[in-house]
C-alpha cells in the first residue's frame, strides 16, 4: 500500500491553487468575448449605464428584490469601466477562481484527521470536480450569473470561518462569520436557506465549542436573516420577490409535492450527469420523483455512516430548496435552471472529499487516472459550452432544439438572427415564438419583433397594418410600438407627395407627441422640428427646435443642427 500521509508544505498547496486557476482560466477564457446575452444582460447595462443614485441601489422598495451587494458590483461596473462586458465577464470568472479555491479550503477541513496527504489530494480532487463542474457554465459565463457566484463567495467564506470557530471559538471569527452570512443575505434572498447549514455543521462538526455556545452562536446567526426578512416586509411591495412567492400557492398540496420531487430528482440528476446542457429547461420527466423521493433515505443512512459527509449533502438539498420552489411555482423565466446548481454543487464537492480517500487511498495512480479523466471529460464539454455562449444565434438554435415547445426561446433566436440580417428566418422563429407562446407577458413583445421583421423588409405600410391590428388607437400602445411606427412612416414619408404626405406629416407628430409622454427624449422635438419645417409651419418649427435645443444634453448630436435650424428661421437659440 502507499501511503498518501506524505509532507505537504505550503508551497504543495500554492501550487495546486495556481494549477486549479489555471484550469479554470483555459477553460472560461472564451467567455471573455462573449458580450451581452439578450436574456437579463440588456436590462443590467441599460440600467445601471444610467447611473442610478446610489440610495436606490442600496435601500429596498426600489424593484422586484433586494440585492443591494449585487446590484452596487454593477453600479461600480458603470462607475469604473463604463459597463464593459468583457471586465464584468472577467469579474464572473475571477468569481468562479476564488470559490473553487473556497471548496478547497473545506474540502481539506472536511478531511481532516485522515492525514495531510489524504486532505491534500481529497480537496484537489473535490475543486477539480466544482471547478469543471459542466453544470457551473451557465453561472460563470452569463454576466447575469454574477448572483449565483457572488451569493457562493460569501456562503462558503462564511462557512469555511464558522468551522473554524466550532473548532477553537474565537469572538473574531464568529463576527466575520456573522459578517459573511449577512453580506450572503444582502447578495441573493436564497441565502436565508444557509442558515440551516450553519446548524448542520454545528451538529456534526467535533470542536472545542462547547453545547452551550453552538446554541448562542446559531442565534446570533438567525440575526442577519430575521433583519433582512422584517426589512423587505417593511417595505413590502407587490412586485417584491417574495410577494411573488406568496401569491403563487394556489396548486394543490399533492400536486405541489409531486412537482417538488421531481425537481429534487431533477437537479440530483444535473449533479450527476449534467449532459445534456440546456438554457431553457421548461420541464423534467415526471419518473425523476422516484429518486427525489430516495435523497432523504439516503442522506439518513449516510449520516449514520459518515456524518460529515452527510451534512455536506444535505447542505446541498438545503441550498437547492429555493430551486425547488420555483419550479413548484413557476415564477421564473424557466421553471429550471443550470445556475442554480452553482451553489449546491461545491456542496456536494465537498461533501464527496471525505469519502473519496477510502476507496483510493491504496492506489495513487487510481486517482491519477480518476482525476485526468475528469479534467480532460469536463474541460472539453465547458470549453464547447463557452464556445457556444459566444455564438448567440447557435446557442438560441441549440436551446429551441433542446426545447421545442417553448415560444420564449423562439423569440430570444428570432432576435438574434435579425441582428443578423437573417430576415426570413427571423420571421419564422418569431412566427414559432407567437404559436407557442403562453405567456401574457411575453405577447406584446412577440408582436414588436414582428413589427420589427416588416421593418427591415422594408414593408412600412404592414408594419402600420400590423401596428393597428395591434391596437384601436395610437393611446393604447407602449412606447416600442410607437418608436416603429413613427420610424416606417418616416420611410414611407419620402415616397409620398402633396396632401398624402402632408397627413402622413401630421399623423407622424401625433405619434411623436405620444412617443415623447412614454419616453422623455428630447430627440422627439427636434425630429418634430424637422416634419414642421417640411410641410411649412416654421412658427410650429422654431417652438420645437428651440425646446430641443434648450432640454437637449451638451453633447448630443442634435443640439447643435437644432441652433442652426433656429438662427435661419430667424429666433435666437
Amino acid at each position: 500500500m502507499i501511503s498518501w500521509d506524505i509532507n505537504i508544505t505550503p508551497r504543495h498547496t500554492l501550487f495546486a491553487c495556481l494549477l486549479l486557476v489555471s484550469l479554470i482560466l483555459a477553460v472560461y477564457y472564451p467567455a471573455l468575448l462573449s458580450g451581452i446575452h439578450s436574456v437579463d444582460d440588456p436590462g443590467i447595462v441599460n440600467l445601471y449605464s444610467s447611473s442610478p443614485p446610489l440610495s436606490q441601489i442600496l435601500l429596498p422598495g426600489h424593484g422586484y428584490y433586494y440585492r443591494p451587494l449585487l446590484e452596487l458590483t454593477f453600479w461600480l461596473d458603470n462607475a469604473l469601466w463604463g459597463m464593459e462586458p468583457r471586465v464584468m465577464h472577467l469579474e464572473n470568472i475571477l468569481l468562479h477562481c476564488l470559490n473553487t479555491l473556497l471548496v478547497f479550503l473545506l474540502a481539506r477541513t472536511a478531511c481532516r484527521g485522515q492525514g495531510d496527504g489524504v486532505s491534500f489530494w481529497a480537496g484537489i480532487l473535490a475543486a477539480v470536480v466544482f471547478a469543471l463542474h459542466p453544470v457551473n457554465v451557465e453561472a460563470v459565463a452569463w454576466i447575469a450569473g454574477r448572483s449565483d457566484l457572488l451569493l457562493t463567495l460569501f456562503a462558503l467564506a462564511a462557512w469555511f470561518v464558522w468551522l473554524r470557530w466550532l473548532s477553537s471559538p474565537r469572538w473574531r471569527d464568529l463576527a466575520l462569520a456573522l459578517l459573511l452570512l449577512l453580506a450572503a443575505l444582502l447578495t441573493k434572498e436564497t441565502a436565508l436557506a444557509a442558515g440551516g447549514v450553519f446548524l448542520l455543521l454545528a451538529l456534526v462538526w467535533a470542536g472545542a465549542a462547547s453545547l452551550r455556545q453552538r446554541a448562542g452562536a446559531l442565534g446570533l446567526m438567525a440575526a442577519p436573516a430575521l433583519l433582512v426578512v422584517l426589512t423587505a416586509l417593511l417595505f413590502h411591495s407587490g412586485t417584491s420577490a417574495l410577494s411573488r412567492f406568496s401569491s403563487a400557492t394556489a396548486l394543490r398540496q399533492w400536486r405541489a409535492l409531486g412537482d417538488a420531487l421531481v425537481a429534487l430528482g431533477f437537479y440530483a440528476g444535473k449533479l450527476v450527469w449534467p449532459l445534456p446542457l440546456n438554457f431553457a429547461i421548461t420541464e423534467a420527466d415526471p419518473r425523476l420523483a422516484f429518486l427525489g423521493a430516495l435523497l432523504l433515505p439516503a442522506l439518513a443512512w449516510l449520516f449514520v455512516r459518515r456524518r460529515v459527509a452527510a451534512a455536506w449533502f444535505a447542505a446541498a438539498l438545503l441550498m437547492v430548496l429555493p430551486a425547488v420552489l420555483v419550479a413548484v411555482n413557476q415564477v421564473a423565466w424557466t421553471p429550471y435552471a443550470e445556475r442554480y446548481l452553482y451553489l449546491p454543487c461545491a456542496c456536494s464537492a465537498v461533501a464527496v472529499a471525505p469519502l473519496v480517500p477510502m476507496r483510493l487511498q491504496a492506489s495513487r495512480p487510481l486517482l491519477w487516472a480518476l482525476l485526468g479523466v475528469l479534467v480532460l471529460s469536463c474541460s472539453a464539454v465547458d470549453l464547447k459550452r463557452t464556445l457556444l455562449w459566444q455564438d448567440k444565434p447557435a446557442f438560441f438554435e441549440e436551446a429551441v432544439r433542446r426545447s421545442p415547445g417553448f415560444g420564449s426561446v423562439y423569440n430570444e433566436l428570432g432576435g438574434q438572427l435579425l441582428q443578423h440580417d437573417r430576415v426570413p428566418e427571423a420571421a419564422e422563429a418569431f412566427a414559432t415564438a407567437q404559436r407557442f407562446n403562453k405567456r401574457e407577458s411575453m405577447r406584446l413583445l412577440i408582436k414588436a419583433n414582428l413589427l420589427g421583421v416588416a421593418f427591415a423588409r422594408e414593408d412600412y405600410l404592414g408594419v402600420r397594418t400590423q401596428f393597428f391590428q395591434t391596437f384601436k388607437t395610437k393611446q393604447e400602445a407602449n412606447a416600442d410600438f410607437l418608436e416603429l411606427l413613427q420610424k416606417a412612416d418616416s420611410r414611407r414619408l419620402t415616397t409620398l407627395s402633396g396632401e398624402k404626405k402632408v397627413a402622413l406629416t401630421l399623423d407622424i407628430l401625433e405619434t411623436l407627441d405620444l412617443l415623447g409622454k412614454k419616453r422623455y427624449d428630447p430627440f422627439w422635438f427636434y425630429r418634430s422640428g424637422q416634419l414642421c419645417l417640411a410641410i411649412g409651419d416654421k412658427a410650429r418649427a422654431a417652438e420645437f427646435f428651440s425646446r430641443a435645443y434648450r432640454l437637449a444634453p451638451a453633447d448630443s448630436h442634435y443640439r447643435q443642427p437644432a441652433a442652426l435650424y433656429l438662427r435661419k428661421l430667424g429666433s435666437v437659440p
